[in-house]
């Protein structure tokens, strides 16, 4: 490809090579495979129901002293999303239309309205705003543009983070909730990766929280590195360009983060989406869980080490079915028949980062689901999206439509191998999991392309484990009426 000196030096600037440049490039232009789906995970058949739970409680409390623990929290998104329908009101309704007869049309708002005092932050704005009784239209307006806009709130240019999502003595924020957390079971350790725009406002907010409630715990943050963003390419397929005639690139996706996680300084690694929180009377059950998926892991991952060490420091005495028979019992590892170097491949089966992935009810939430995935070494366990699913294929929209569990993006990681050596995560990555994103720039269409998910294809090539954990540990926020449901309300509310 033949570049102008101008678009090579922005590469440089970014840290993006040619050859991956000229890679992402053909992989918009050509498209990316679909997953081939060899079933879906189910109970008994890749997800692991453990009936005794207190095992597991107690091999945590044994072990953790032994290990170095973190959490993982990706928080770099703005709030924006969670509040598309207010956005939307506020840009079509007029004070002299009819609330009823827009409400009615409008579900989610009206939910909004009905049920407003029961958010955590509905008293702090009514002081506010002052409302009549009955409330106006223009005090609807009001109310709407000063929350998402306006000083002190502002919560549609905010980050997730540290919008309050619970009322309880004082509203608590996910930030808040997460470092509860990372006390509870990751040894007062917490990593999040943020969007720079907003590292001042946590990090003063994390100081705060640890001045007045005496946390002893330790923060660190990273960013979606430059390097990661991607190119976009016109429907004609050449490339995209700004206003100022740069080459176009966007963020990667959560993707990009894999080589967050990789530089992170843990044995075990807990993975945990910032808005998948709950309210203070269910902590003590959610905490248990992680505790529970955490000693799972320690278990496994001291099987895997022992094996490593024999493979390696005493490869003749290593018995070699009873590796095979774990490897397949665990992960579906069928050994092959025709290798030259059967210790070589289960080396390399053994010599993979750990995951335990919570697995949920599927209640019909988005998102990724467990399957059985064959690829170029046999089936492997993975969580894939519905957009990776070809659901013009019966065979595999059949394998979708049956998939009885859900990824809530619960993840205990091993990441180390027996020597204490951490595994280099970029070598683990399917690359053709991707996606192929529709996006507008400047009112054009442009087609972007994201990275293989961090818990998708980031993370395709790992050693991978579903355990089934009650529903009640999954309560996404993804939209502010979404505060509503009983997970995130009180009893008293």
């Amino acid at each position: 490809m033949n570049l102008a000196p101008r678009d090579q030096a922005q590469l440089e600037n970014l840290g993006i090579s040619l050859s991956q440049y000229e890679r992402q490039l053909k992989q918009i232009k050509e498209g990316l495979p679909f997953v081939n789906l060899a079933r879906p995970a189910t109970l008994n058949d890749g997800i692991i129901h453990i009936k005794n739970l207190d095992k597991y409680l107690e091999i945590f409390t044994q072990k953790v002293s032994q290990y170095k623990l973190q959490k993982f929290v990706p928080a770099s998104g703005a709030a924006t999303r969670m509040f598309k329908s207010l956005y939307s009101f506020l840009e079509d309704f007029r004070p002299s239309d009819s609330f009823e007869a827009y409400a009615e049309k409008h579900p989610p708002l009206k939910q909004f309205f009905e049920c407003f005092d029961r958010f955590p932050f509905a008293e702090a704005l009514k002081n506010t705003i002052g409302l009549n009784d009955p409330i106006s239209n223009q005090d609807r307006i009001a109310l709407i543009g000063s929350m998402l806009n306006e000083p002190p709130f502002e919560f549609g240019n905010k980050p997730k983070a540290i919008l309050p999502f619970h009322k309880e003595e004082q509203p608590y924020t996910p930030l808040f909730i997460h470092l509860i957390e990372a006390l509870d079971y990751a040894q007062g350790s917490v990593h999040f990766t943020v969007s720079e725009d907003h590292l001042d406002v946590i990090s003063e907010e994390i100081e705060r929280l640890k001045k007045s409630f005496d946390f002893k715990v330790e923060v660190s943050y990273s960013f979606q590195k430059k390097h990661t963003d991607t190119p976009a390419l016109n429907t004609d397929f050449t490339p995209a360009r700004t206003v100022d005639g740069d080459l176009l690139f966007r963020p990667g996706g959560h993707g990009a983060l894999i080589e967050n996680l990789s530089k992170l300084q843990a044995d075990f690694v807990f993975i945990k989406n910032i808005d998948n929180i709950c309210v203070r009377r269910d902590w003590a059950e959610h905490h248990k869980f992680k505790r529970i998926l955490a000693g799972f892991a320690f278990e496994i991952q001291e099987q895997i080490h022992r094996f490593q060490k024999e493979v390696c420091e005493s490869p003749e005495a290593a018995d070699l079915a009873e590796i095979e028979s774990f490897l397949g019992a665990y992960f579906g590892y069928e050994p092959n028949k025709g290798a030259k170097d059967p210790l070589f491949d289960l080396k390399n089966a053994l010599f993979r980062p750990l995951r335990v992935c919570a697995m949920v009810r599927n209640e019909g939430e988005p998102g990724g689901g467990p399957f059985w995935v064959s690829t170029s070494d046999g089936e492997r366990l993975q969580i894939v999206e519905s957009a990776q699913i070809d659901k013009g294929n019966p065979e595999q929209n059949a394998f979708l439509q049956n998939a009885t569990h859900f990824n809530p993006v619960d993840i205990v990681c091993g990441l180390t191998d027996y020597g204490g050596e951490p595994y280099q995560l970029e070598d683990f990555v399917d690359y053709k999991q991707g996606f192929i994103a529709h996006k507008t720039y400047e009112g054009n269409e442009i087609l972007a392309l994201e990275l293989p998910g961090l818990w998708n294809g980031a993370m395709a090539f790992w050693n991978t484990l579903f355990v089934e954990v009650p529903s009640m540990t999954f309560n996404p926020v993804k939209t502010v009426n979404d505060l509503l449901r009983d997970s995130h309300q009180n009893k008293n509310d």
